[in-house]
């Protein structure tokens, strides 16, 4: 049966129907008003009901989204009049409707269910009606359910067919009402993988293609996208190519404008309706273009749409292939459970040495800490090392104190990982204290010079940004990144990129490959840190400078960092290790083998349990400063040897490894002549030398 509204009426309790009539005799009828009632009436409590729970208590899509139906729980008691019926509603204006109700005599307590299926973020009521009809206050309990995936599709795309001088830019909706935060987490054009970017047809042959993507909703639904076109071209669209090539300097003027008068001829030819004629001038189109020094790519695209003319023109073009879009459900990014770190200090039998995790943070806080801070506990018990954590709001597994009292007391452990410990010293958040105060840096410092590790992770950097010696420490500052998607599933801010690995014998990358695709948020830096480091890992900023994942980057590109953009580095630095790694965002990232190895060798190198050449330019000229100052090295030799490496280091940086390589050489027949210094200055600069010198190798061999 329907709900009924609620009413005045007194319970149906012997008390309140002797009140009643003690109430009748004692007023006259003139006074027996509705109002004069409720004013007199006792005021018995409503019921009340307990919050209500959800089952699945933990939302089965991602972003705290449900991938299907929902179980709503409703309790209430009422111990004087009984319990009713519960009663729910979908949404503040919606009708309340009947959950569970109960006979006479009511129970003083009623519990029921009801399963919730309605789309999208609803605000759902409930409340309890007790036997006499008196109603609680509604209560409310968002129920957040999303099931269909997105949906994609190619506007630039029409009747199967797209010119060559277009632009493909997808639309990408999530059915009202759903979650929306539609995220491309893989592209593939003509089954290649790409980072999802705009496709500009100009870089595809004529003929057809498959545009591929797989794409997810906020809440985790997911599907495959395969669009399959048929690129064309025309007279004009050729001419447009060209002049396209000639303003981005892919041919010289002289050759473009000899290609424009050959296609011209031919388009008129064509038009009177010279077939051969017009065939004729395109061979010797193609011939111009086959000759002209065009690269690859730029002279197959000319030749490619020549011959179509020809096809064209002729009428012997071959059928269009099957065209238009086939969808797949595929299985989208799953929630991650919260991770518990497992105490406040591991004491695994045999440990070797022991490191102190920090992610104590006074300003943005980065939900991956407890993923990270356990996985570093898994790796103490697997590979025998002791962890300490210090960060009050992972408590109990934090110490009670702050370990950074002395450099002495820090000693006790061989690294220190700095696991996103974010402060506001950034104009970009509210102001707070210091990641450490001043007492706890000048621990920190003496702890580093004395030989300490350091390890930066993510949010590392952006830390401490008013001490020059910490941004000299963290590699670089962070600045801002630029913003994602939450369909990403584990990550709002995250894009997806091509990360280059640079050093390939670094034991912290050797495992990766040349190039290789993540999903991760993107730090920009207050610099580039680039001559001031070892860089291992940088991103390809083409790979994401027109990210499909980020706002209105399709069609306003970015701003990066001007297309050198370490993201991953070693230094020997003040005395002590540091491996700063700033990629780490995302709490999916803890879960992936290769990307967990990577902080894993970084730490341990820290903590010198491995060796790995991680030489720098800066290491090496502060010891030539500090050789001439001391007298370790002569004058002369401490010159000719800063000279030598401002060389080696100019043709680092333009990419000229081979001359850097023999610039550093020259420093190390500076080192051979006892007249040059101290034979352990002498010895020590030969060794940065060879080190560096084994850095250019390796990146010339890459």
């Amino acid at each position: 049966m329907p709900s009924q509204p609620p009413t005045a009426r007194g319970p149906r309790d012997p008390r309140r129907r002797l009140l009643r009539s003690l109430v009748a005799v004692a007023l006259p009828a003139a006074s027996m008003s509705v109002g004069s009632l409720v004013i007199a009436a006792s005021a018995w409590a409503a019921p009340t009901s307990v919050p209500a729970t959800l089952t699945p208590a933990v939302a089965t899509g991602t972003n705290n989204w449900y991938r299907g139906p929902v179980t709503l729980n409703l309790s209430a008691t009422d111990g004087a009049g009984g319990v009713q019926r519960l009663e729910y509603r979908l949404g503040n204006a919606a009708p309340f409707q009947t959950a569970v109700s109960a006979g006479s005599p009511y129970p003083g307590t009623l519990t029921g269910s009801v399963e919730i299926t309605q789309q999208g973020s609803t605000t759902v009521g409930y409340r309890a009606v007790s036997g006499d009809n008196s109603v609680e206050a509604t209560r409310t309990i968002t129920v957040r359910i999303d099931t269909v995936a997105p949906v994609v599709s190619w506007p630039g795309v029409v009747a199967g067919k797209v010119g060559h001088t277009a632009t493909l830019i997808p639309t990408r909706t999530d059915p009202a009402p759903g979650s929306g935060g539609v995220f491309i987490h893989k592209m593939w054009i003509d089954q290649i993988e790409t980072t999802p970017l705009p496709v500009r047809t100009s870089t595809l042959s004529t003929g057809a293609h498959t545009i591929s993507v797989v794409a997810s909703d906020a809440a985790g639904n997911a599907a495959r996208f395969d669009q399959t076109f048929v690129v064309t071209t025309s007279f004009a669209e050729l001419g447009t190519l060209i002049d396209g090539f000639a303003s981005g300097g892919s041919i010289g003027a002289g050759l473009a404008a000899d290609l424009q008068a050959k296609l011209a001829e031919a388009a008129s030819l064509a038009e009177a309706g010279n077939t051969n004629q017009a065939k004729r001038a395109l061979n010797q189109f193609v011939a111009a273009a086959q000759g002209g020094s065009t690269s690859g790519q730029v002279r197959d695209t000319l030749v490619g749409d020549a011959r179509y003319l020809q096809q064209q023109i002729a009428g012997e073009l071959p059928a269009d292939p099957a065209t238009g879009m086939i969808v797949t459900p595929v299985a989208g990014p799953d929630p991650i459970a919260a991770a518990v770190p497992l105490a406040a200090s591991t004491n695994f039998p045999g440990a070797k040495f022991r490191v102190l995790y920090f992610s104590a943070t006074k300003g943005f806080r980065h939900d991956h800490i407890p993923d990270t801070a356990l996985l570093v506990q898994q790796w103490g018990q697997r590979y025998g090392f002791d962890v300490d954590i210090w960060d009050p709001r992972l408590a109990p597994a934090s110490l009670a104190s702050t370990p950074f009292t002395s450099g002495a007391d820090l000693a006790k452990y061989k690294t220190v990982i700095f696991s996103s410990p974010v402060d506001g010293t950034n104009a970009n958040s509210p102001a707070s204290a210091d990641a450490l105060n001043a007492a706890e840096l000048a621990a920190f410092q003496e702890y580093i010079r004395a030989g300490g590790g350091y390890l930066a992770l993510h949010g590392a950097s952006d830390a401490i940004h008013n001490v020059p010696w910490y941004r000299d420490l963290v590699g670089a500052w962070f600045t801002n990144h630029p913003g994602g998607q939450n369909g990403e599933g584990t990550c709002g801010s995250c894009i997806n990129v091509r990360v280059n690995t640079e050093d390939t014998t670094n034991p912290a990358t050797a495992h990766l490959p040349k190039t290789w695709l993540t999903i991760d948020e993107l730090y920009n830096f207050d610099h580039n840190p680039r001559a001031e480091v070892h860089t291992l890992l940088s991103l390809d900023e083409e790979s994401y400078r027109r990210s499909l994942n980020s706002g209105n980057a399709a069609n306003n590109p970015l701003p990066l960092m001007g297309g050198d953009h370490p993201i991953a580095w070693c230094q020997e630095y003040d005395g002590g290790r540091a491996f700063s790694f700033i990629l780490g965002h995302d709490r999916a990232q803890y879960y992936r083998d290769s990307f967990t190895q990577i902080l894993l060798a970084g730490m341990n190198w820290t903590a010198g349990q491995v060796d790995a050449n991680c030489s720098t330019f800066r290491q090496t000229r502060t010891f030539i400063t500090a050789g001439a100052a001391a007298g370790t090295l002569t004058p002369e030799s401490a010159a000719a040897a800063a000279a030598l490496l401002d060389d080696a280091q100019a043709a680092y940086l333009r990419q000229d490894y081979n001359a850097a390589g023999n610039s550093l050489n020259k420093i190390s027949a500076i080192t051979g002549s006892p007249a040059a210094g101290t034979a352990a200055a002498r010895d020590e600069l030969d060794r940065q030398a060879r080190q560096l010198r084994s850095w250019m190798s390796a990146l010339k061999n890459a």
